[in-house]
């Protein structure tokens, strides 16, 4: 299954008091460039995650089910979790809102999946969402990991200029 996706950050986040949040608590196995590896508690299911690079927007992605005892025995090789909930864009089919916690607090994106490239590029953003990220570090949780406190602060304070 491929992921082609883009992200934005939120100049006004849209009213989400109707809805019931997922939440996600994310771990990684492996991070790289063109390799990721990745388990989370999502919604209350355990899942692996093998995402591989194929361009700038799109991923391959191997999904498979886990076992409570499996995500805990895997959760202990990982360094850091990454905690968020996420929220389904009302207007925009496959469309949602990530609202981040602990250490990258302050983080909101929209994230739109696409069927292709093609009709990625020729997406037009409704005017709440903000700059568009999906080439920086804010864009993939395991990037985030990569980036300091202060410097976390410093590239989420620069794309909301």
């Amino acid at each position: 299954m491929d992921e082609i996706e883009r992200k934005f950050l939120i100049k006004k986040l849209p009213d989400l008091s109707d809805q019931t949040p997922i939440l996600y608590e994310r771990y990684y196995l492996r991070r790289g460039d063109d390799v990721e590896d990745r388990i989370q508690l999502k919604g209350g299911k355990y899942e692996r995650e093998i995402l591989e690079s194929v361009s700038s927007l799109a991923r391959k992605k191997h999904k498979t089910t886990l076992t409570k005892g499996e995500f805990e025995s895997l959760k202990q090789q990982a360094s850091e979790v990454i905690i968020r909930e996420g929220y389904q864009i009302k207007d925009i089919p496959n469309g949602t809102i990530k609202i981040y916690h602990g250490r990258f607090e302050g983080l909101i994106r929209a994230e739109v999946e696409f069927p292709s490239e093609e009709k990625a590029q020729a997406f037009k953003a409704p005017d709440w969402f903000g700059k568009e990220i999906s080439d920086t570090p804010l864009s993939r949780d395991s990037r985030l990991l990569d980036l300091s406190d202060e410097d976390f602060k410093k590239l989420l304070s620069k794309n909301f200029q």
